[in-house]
């Protein structure tokens, strides 16, 4: 029980208070102290003033109801009622956060102040000279589309370190996001030393991340012109797409060019096609071209067809750029032996000795690992570059490329849940696991299988990219090629360990386990 000291026309009263404080609401300022009287004798006169006596000083108030021995008080604080505050233990110091937009960033160089800049390059560089001013040597920003990249450069070479985060690991209570409260918690959680830096390439392999990229984005946009050329064949009935796997492959584009030439005759089109289109499609070739002509669906067939040919032009002049960083990248690597080159099938780079480029770069032939070739390699370069030694472990790797495998246990319940989508490196090695699904001479190929037929397909393929993952950190770090153990060999242990598992079966029952003896 606390006591207070209630003066009133020179006579201390001494009161027992119940319950010392209830608010109303914590914008308001008013406060409703409950007090209860020491002595049922004691009179109390409405309007008089009262000044109660608390250990950070003497607040006055009135009373406004008395109910017997009870009074209820308002108490009014002229005060500013000040705003929950969250704390942490400070890690690292001389630390910012920054929120980027479009038109302006948010810079919190403690967690309270914050100062807002536009986003020309100009204020930028007033942003940086504002963070020198404070001290500040650290930054973290969110990585918000691409408008972290100017900011990120300009403050890197000013010797600032920046820390690009993910967006997920900042996210704040659901309906209390504004700028300023974000750059403000993202200063805070980085003090707390609670984020996590994101991988950004540095000098040529950015350029290169980026070239690659912006390649893989004009093949997707030229596959649009691919599909309304298929739709100009449908209107007019002329069935390429049944018979071919791809009209916008070599023969294909051969027969196309041709029919836009005015050429009608089948046995000279079919003559257009490849030797083994001729030989196993020959007749199916010829039902196909038979279809109504309309000038109006050949004049949208040739606008697509053109659209079509400059998205390629610009795939070639970006090979020819991609083929110089690569040269200055190599310049001074050693020479590494490499094995058989792997054919690429699809959207293959017209790059000149793109294999031993590769292999000088790496440090080891990638191609010897399991579904991965010259151009898996080439993507895989902007995207992890070279150096493995951020990633402490194999498994720190696999946790980053978003391919391990995700728990959620409370208590004694295990769930199974849905794991976070993979980032582009995932992505790619997903790719080259899905390729192999099928394959009747590869390990990983026979152990999707077999894990699809318990789980499913998606877990197959994720589980199979983890082990290329894995392959292909393995052989950075260590510096050794991948060697393909083979099916055969893959079932051997898959065979030892059940039988292992048979083995402590029986003796657990006490049973013998006896092989069937062939007859002779």
């Amino acid at each position: 029980m606390q006591i207070i000291a209630l003066k009133m026309t020179g006579k201390i009263l001494n009161f027992g208070i119940s319950n010392l404080w209830q608010r109303s609401s914590l914008s308001s300022g008013v406060l409703y102290p409950c007090l209860s009287f020491a002595s049922r004798n004691s009179e109390i006169h409405f309007g008089d003033t009262f000044s109660a006596v608390f250990p950070y000083g003497s607040v006055p108030f009135i009373p406004i109801a008395s109910l017997s021995h009870k009074l209820l008080y308002s108490l009014t604080i002229k005060s500013k009622v000040m705003a929950k505050e969250t704390i942490f233990e400070t890690v690292h110091e001389h630390v910012a956060g920054i929120d980027i937009g479009a038109e302006q960033i948010f810079v919190s160089p403690d967690g309270s102040e914050v100062v807002n800049f536009e986003t020309f390059t100009s204020s930028y560089h007033a942003c940086a000279l504002y963070l020198k001013e404070k001290g500040i040597r650290k930054v973290a920003m969110e990585a918000t589309g691409i408008y972290w990249l100017a900011l990120y450069f300009l403050l890197e070479e000013l010797g600032i370190i920046v820390c690009l985060v993910n967006p997920k690991e900042t996210k704040q209570v659901k309906g209390r996001k504004t700028d300023v409260k974000d750059c403000q918690w993202i200063q805070k959680l980085f003090s707390a030393g609670i984020l996590r830096h994101s991988f950004i390439p540095q000098g040529k392999y950015m350029e290169l991340r980026q070239l690659v990229r912006e390649r893989i984005d004009i093949i997707a946009m030229g596959s649009t012109y691919v599909n309304k050329m298929q739709k100009c064949l449908e209107l007019m009935n002329i069935k390429l797409t049944e018979v071919i796997s791809q009209i916008h492959g070599a023969s294909g584009i051969k027969m196309i060019k041709s029919i836009l030439a005015g050429n009608r005759d089948g046995a000279s089109l079919l003559g257009l096609c490849n030797e083994r289109i001729q030989k196993y499609k020959g007749e199916k070739i010829l039902k196909a071209l038979e279809g109504n002509y309309n000038n109006t669906y050949l004049f949208m067939l040739q606008e697509n067809m053109e659209l079509w040919e400059i998205h390629q032009r610009q795939v070639e002049k970006i090979d020819v750029r991609i083929a110089q960083l690569l040269d200055e990248l190599s310049e001074n690597k050693e020479e590494v032996s490499t094995g058989i080159t792997k054919r690429i099938r699809h959207h293959a780079p017209k790059i000149e000795g793109l294999h031993n480029t590769m292999a000088r770069l790496y440090g080891v032939d990638l191609c010897s690992i399991s579904g991965m070739n010259d151009y898996t390699a080439l993507r895989l370069i902007g995207e992890t570059g070279t150096d493995m030694s951020r990633f402490p472990t194999v498994k720190s790797f696999v946790s980053w490329a978003g391919l391990s495998p995700k728990s959620h246990r409370s208590g004694k319940v295990k769930k199974n849940v849905r794991g976070t989508p993979c980032n582009p490196t995932g992505q790619i090695f997903k790719e080259c696991a899905q390729g192999l699904m099928n394959s009747k001479y590869i390990a990983i190929g026979s152990f999707m299988r077999k894990l699809r037929g318990r789980k499913d397909s998606a877990i197959a393929i994720k589980a199979g990219a983890r082990k290329l993952a894995i392959a292909y950190y393995n052989a950075l770090t260590k510096g050794t090629a991948y060697v393909e153990q083979g099916i055969k060999q893959y079932e051997e242990q898959i065979k030892k360990r059940e039988l292992m598992a048979l083995k402590k079966l029986a003796k657990k029952y006490n049973l013998q386990l006896i092989e069937n003896q062939e007859a002779a």
